[in-house]
């Protein structure tokens, strides 16, 4: 059924300037909406994994040090993670919206069909419940209460029939909407003259309409674009090449809305080396609680991130398609009174979060039929507790882009050596990492490739060229 819905097309009618080098806007259906808005609940790492088995390892796109980032977790080896279950699990991060992934006209999101413990004991009672937690990933007996307390429970998954939604999938199929060059998106009853203040558009006299129908492959250009780009609708439709110019990518107070607590959140510390002459990040010392804390960013879902952040990750585009999904869309566009709030605000799937996170992150709650016999169920993937992914005490060497490897001390001399750096010129500081340096780091980590000195020396802002191909 996957490779059927890759098929599937959009038609949109598109407003460009005559000299075809802008869109203005499109008018869209709520089956193109229902594709924008899953980019918000994709997790980080999900992001990386689908651009990267598109585009293949050389034209993959680089998503500031998320991409170095997520080739770390691939390439470190299974020898430092507690079980390859707990390596799978960050490198293919599962979402509270796979049930609407599968619904979607087009499936983009590489979907994973939802897991059931199926009872295959003596009786064979068929007794069946679905996998909700990645923690509690085995059921030492069968749960039914007609059937013996020795049977075995296997996981087993379980394929999709569910099609594309008529219904909607997040929006209503009622809707229409305006989505503009760099992402905002309006109800269509805003009207052309709100549309067109909303928006500042001034030579709309300029303009002529196209229509294009969009496919898997532009869709999917889509999604590189609104992480890369100011103008995402432009590269896609003109076929443009745009980079975005960054403002700062300091976060000057924590974010962490109206129930939750920072000051439940730890501080770690981090070894950070400088070189003197020109006070540059060259590398950081960690160990594994810090290490953790990064991969942990690639479980986060994007509208997750844009919460944590207050809206401002610096991603411009999907900035925008964040803002109009939260305070511009009434609730009414949507299929139900809570996707608005799972949208803007995703939970988790239960089971990713260690006690001693940093950030502030929800998991769903349990089903009573889990929470009221715990004591059934085991961990085979993570046999240290919830959230641990690394084992061991080793130390690592944290590169500024966020490239992770273990700590060698050797290969760090020769590193210095072949950049022609005097040992005498590094200086090392102890840092401790909170709250407001976690969410730096993770704001510099979707922007730009020098994560670790932009996050955390001296509230640096990074400008890049703006080029047009």
């Amino acid at each position: 059924m996957a490779d059927d819905k890759k098929g599937a097309t959009f038609s949109l009618k598109v407003m460009i300037n005559k000299e075809r080098t802008k869109v203005f806007f499109a008018e869209a259906d709520s089956h193109f909406a229902d594709i924008l808005l899953s980019f918000l609940s994709l997790p980080l790492g999900r992001i990386v994994k689908v651009l990267e088995k598109h585009y293949g390892d050389d034209e993959a796109p680089t998503i500031g040090s998320l991409s170095s980032l997520y080739r770390s977790a691939v390439d470190l080896d299974s020898a430092h993670f507690w079980t390859d279950g707990a390596k799978k699990t960050l490198l293919d991060p599962t979402s509270s919206s796979e049930a609407e992934y599968q619904r979607l006209k087009l499936d983009i999101t590489d979907f994973q069909p939802a897991e059931y413990f199926y009872c295959i004991g003596l009786y064979q009672c068929s007794y069946r419940f679905r996998s909700v937690s990645i923690y509690y990933d085995h059921v030492k007996k069968c749960k039914s209460y007609s059937c013996d307390g020795a049977m075995k429970i296997e996981v087993v998954k379980k394929g999709s029939e569910a099609a594309a939604s008529r219904d909607g999938v997040f929006t209503m199929n009622t809707s229409s909407f305006i989505i503009s060059d760099d992402l905002h998106i309006f109800p269509n009853e805003t009207g052309l003259l709100g549309i067109i203040s909303l928006l500042g558009i001034t030579d709309m006299d300029n303009a002529e309409q196209i229509e294009v129908d969009l496919g898997f492959n532009e869709i999917m250009n889509l999604l590189k674009a609104s992480l890369t780009s100011p103008t995402p609708l432009s590269d896609v439709i003109l076929n443009k090449t745009t980079q975005l110019i960054y403002s700062t990518l300091m976060v000057t107070q924590p974010h962490t809305g109206n129930k939750e607590n920072p000051n439940n959140s730890r501080n770690l510390s981090l070894k950070v080396m400088i070189q003197q002459s020109t006070g540059k990040l060259l590398y950081a010392q960690a160990k594994k609680q810090f290490v953790e804390f990064l991969f942990s960013f690639l479980y986060i879902p994007l509208g997750r991130v844009e919460h944590l952040l207050a809206g401002n990750t610096c991603v411009k585009a999907i900035d925008n398609l964040y803002g109009n999904t939260s305070n511009l869309i009434d609730s009414n566009h949507f299929i139900t009174p809570d996707t608005k709030k799972r949208l803007v605000n995703p939970t988790l799937p239960h089971g990713y979060v260690s006690k001693d996170h940093i950030f502030p992150l929800i998991e769903e709650c349990l089903p009573a039929d889990y929470s009221d016999r715990l004591s059934y169920f085991s961990s085979v993937k993570f046999p240290n507790g919830k959230g641990s992914y690394l084992k061991g005490s080793p130390t690592y060497h944290v590169a500024d882009d966020l490239t992770v490897k273990p700590f060698c001390i050797a290969s760090t001399l020769s590193s210095l050596k072949e950049q022609k750096i005097s040992i005498t010129d590094v200086k090392e500081v102890e840092m401790q990492i909170g709250l407001k340096e976690a969410l730096s780091i993770l704001k510099a980590s979707l922007a730009s490739t020098t994560a670790l000195t932009d996050a955390l020396l001296s509230g640096k802002s990074i400008k890049q060229p703006k080029r047009e191909v």
